[in-house]
């Protein structure tokens, strides 16, 4: 059996920063990784906003650019918007008894209602979607407030740095079983088909929106929703957001320097694969690009299943924790800002939870919005004729 003071499976940007920085403090530190590590290659559109740009240089003591790591700099964001489409057919089960005075009354204040929430999703709330997507972002008009680079690059500086750092780590292996007693983890080596034990002190989940560990220690899979993206020739240099509120989603052009990436988030996943790549080629026809048909495909947090600690000695950071942006999918900031989180608080310092309380926050705030704006558009009908005291 092997022994480590500290186990983290995942070795992206989130379990490669916080293995950097035990390794600062002297822990010992092991990385698994189930892909091979030198060709991972994480689907993500690569901004790095304000956020994720001083999370970085407080962790590694250099910006990105001293780190040799070319951004493209973007000082303009333009967010479209669908038009709702809102029916002013009550369901069934409000409609008002016909006939009848009290019918009449309720069906006339009923449809006066549905007009007047039209009238708002059409001006205010398309207003307000658009502030949120871009606070989300970090965006601040006319002031080059994020970047953007291939998330590669990205990811591979920061794992370099911990292994330079000393730090081991073993790709093409996951984790097949968890004793939470004995504090063991069952691993498998996926080329060898190997098995074999190893006993920690901590360990920590870095390992996505489909954490392995996060499914052991729970017994469930988090909320997720489905992404596409593709990698196109660089036609604008500002960064698109496409709101498209009656299919659930969104789509994004974004530059990040000698090509840019196209890409699409649709929180209806009851919709078929077939379907979402037709609104992925719709937006990109309407944008005047060539749909590549290399499209790749990948599940990310939807940020209403955030969870830090599912067990004693036990941690998820970054998406594995369920840490991520509802209006952007944006998730970088939080997996370096949990890692730094985590790090301080095993070396006694501010407790995990406490730490990460402004990031929760965000999160919950971010997901709330967002699920009153998709919602908005088909399913307010629900409410009318119920009354509210509030």
């Amino acid at each position: 059996m092997q022994e480590t003071d500290i186990l983290v499976v995942g070795a992206g940007a989130a379990g490669a920063s916080l293995g950097y920085l035990l390794k600062q403090t002297g822990k010992d530190v092991l990385l698994l990784e189930m892909l091979d590590a030198k060709k991972k290659n994480k689907l993500c559109a690569g901004i790095i906003e304000h956020r994720a740009d001083k999370a970085f240089t407080d962790i590694f003591g250099k910006t990105l650019a001293e780190a040799g790591l070319v951004t493209m700099p973007m000082e303009t964001m333009i967010v479209r918007h669908d038009d709702y489409e809102m029916s002013h057919t009550m369901p069934k089960k409000h409609q008002a008894v016909q006939g009848t005075e009290q019918g009449s009354v309720q069906d006339e204040n009923a449809q006066g209602f549905v007009a007047s929430l039209r009238n708002y999703l059409q001006k205010g709330g398309k207003m307000a979607a658009k502030m949120a997507v871009k606070k989300a972002a970090g965006y601040e008009p006319g002031v080059v407030s994020y970047k953007a680079l291939p998330r590669k690059h990205f990811d591979d500086y920061i794992l370099n740095r911990y292994l330079e750092a000393g730090g081991q780590l073993m790709d093409r292996t996951t984790v097949r079983s968890i004793d939470k007693e004995r504090q063991v983890a069952c691993c498998v080596n996926l080329v060898t088909k190997e098995t074999f034990e190893i006993k920690y002190n901590t360990l920590v989940g870095a390992d996505g929106a489909t954490s392995i560990v996060r499914r052991l220690l729970t017994g469930k899979r988090q909320s997720t929703t489905l992404a596409l993206e593709a990698p196109v020739p660089l036609t604008l240099r500002e960064t698109v957001i496409y709101l498209r509120p009656a299919d659930h989603g969104y789509f994004w052009y974004i530059p990040r320097g000698n090509d840019a990436t196209v890409g699409c988030v649709y929180h209806k996943l009851g919709c078929r694969d077939s379907e979402i790549r037709k609104h992925f080629a719709a937006c990109c026809a309407d944008m005047g690009i060539k749909m590549e048909s290399k499209i790749r495909g990948a599940l990310i947090p939807d940020g209403s299943d955030v969870l830090l600690q599912p067990a004693e000695h036990c941690f998820l950071i970054g998406e594995a924790a369920g840490l991520s942006d509802n209006f952007t999918g944006g998730g970088i900031h939080y997996a370096l800002l949990s890692a730094k989180a985590l790090a301080d608080a095993l070396q006694g310092k501010k407790t995990y939870d406490e730490a990460m309380k402004p990031q929760l926050d965000a999160v919950h705030k971010n997901c709330s919005n967002a699920n009153i704006y998709f919602a908005a558009g088909g399913k307010v009908v629900e409410f009318l004729g119920q009354k509210k005291t509030n």
